[in-house]
C-alpha cells in the first residue's frame, strides 16, 4: 500500500471515529452455542458438528471490543453450520491499523474453500480495502453499517451486501446514499431475501427500520449516535437472515 493510500485512509478512520464511543465492554462469552476459539489474534466460532467450508473474516468497528459481536455471530453459526466466522484482533481496536491482518490469517485455514469478508462501520471500511489490495482471495464483501473510503471496489466483481439501520446516527442513511456511487450496481431489496440473481457485481442494500448503529453489537449506546426504535435482538435477528439468505445465493 503506497503512502498516499495510506494517509487518505488515515483521514478517513478520523472522520468515522468522529462519534465513536470509548472502548466498549466486552461482552459475556458464555452461553455460546458453538465451539469458540480465542487466540492474541483472533476470535473463531465454528459448528461443534459440521465441518466448515465458507470463511467468513469479520473486522470489528473502531474502538469496538471484538467479543461484541459474538452473539449474533454464534446465532449465524448455528443457522449456517458451514460458515466459521473468524473476527479479526485490532491493534488498539482499529482495524486502520491492522488491515492486512485478514491475509494472514487466511492461510491457517486450508479447508475453507471460499471466503467472505466484512464488518461494522469502520471495520467494513478497512475490509474493503482487503479486498482491493487481495481481490482474487474472496467472494463477497459484507458492509454492516459501513461503506467504502473511495470507488476501490466500483468494478471489482464479487458480490457485495450492505446492511444498514433507519435509526443509525453515525453511518446514517442519507451517508449510505451518497456512497453508493463507490459501489457496483445497487439494488434495494424489498425483503430479506429479495436478491438479484447472480450476486456478482452487484451491492445489495437492505434497511433495518428501527435500528441503530451500535446495537450491530453488544456493546451499549454508542456516543452520536440515535436511539433505536426496535430491541437490539430484533435488529440482530434481522442482521442474521439477510447475511444467511446472502451466503446461500453465493
Amino acid at each position: 500500500m503506497n503512502a498516499l493510500k495510506k494517509l487518505v485512509i488515515l483521514f478517513w478512520s478520523v472522520f468515522l471515529l468522529a462519534g465513536c464511543s470509548a472502548i466498549s465492554e466486552p461482552l459475556d462469552k458464555q452461553n455460546l452455542s458453538n465451539k469458540f476459539t480465542e487466540t492474541p489474534d483472533l476470535l473463531m466460532l465454528e459448528s461443534n458438528s459440521t465441518p466448515a467450508t465458507i470463511g467468513f473474516l469479520y473486522y470489528p468497528g473502531g474502538l469496538v471490543d471484538p467479543h461484541a459481536y459474538l452473539q449474533w455471530q454464534d446465532k449465524l453459526v448455528t443457522q449456517y453450520p458451514e460458515l466459521k466466522i473468524i473476527t479479526v484482533k485490532m491493534p488498539s481496536n482499529l482495524a486502520v491499523f491492522g488491515i492486512d491482518k485478514g491475509k494472514r490469517i487466511l492461510s491457517g485455514f486450508p479447508e475453507i474453500t471460499r471466503w467472505i469478508t466484512g464488518g461494522h462501520s469502520l471495520g467494513g471500511t478497512m475490509a474493503a480495502q482487503l479486498i482491493n489490495d487481495y481481490p482474487a482471495d474472496y467472494k463477497a464483501l459484507i458492509l454492516i453499517a459501513s461503506y467504502p473510503a473511495s470507488d476501490i471496489l466500483k468494478n471489482w466483481n464479487g458480490a457485495i451486501l450492505s446492511v444498514h439501520a433507519s435509526k443509525d446516527g453515525l453511518s446514517t442513511v442519507a451517508k449510505i446514499e451518497k456512497y453508493k456511487i463507490d459501489l457496483p450496481t445497487a439494488y434495494v431489496m424489498a425483503n430479506d431475501q429479495d436478491f438479484q440473481l447472480p450476486l456478482q457485481s452487484k451491492t445489495h442494500y437492505f434497511e433495518i427500520m428501527g435500528g441503530n448503529h451500535g446495537q450491530f453489537g453488544n456493546y451499549g449506546l454508542q456516543s452520536g449516535d440515535s436511539i433505536a426504535t426496535i430491541s437490539a435482538a430484533t435488529q440482530q435477528t434481522q442482521l442474521i437472515r439477510v447475511i444467511q439468505h446472502f451466503i446461500s445465493n453465493l
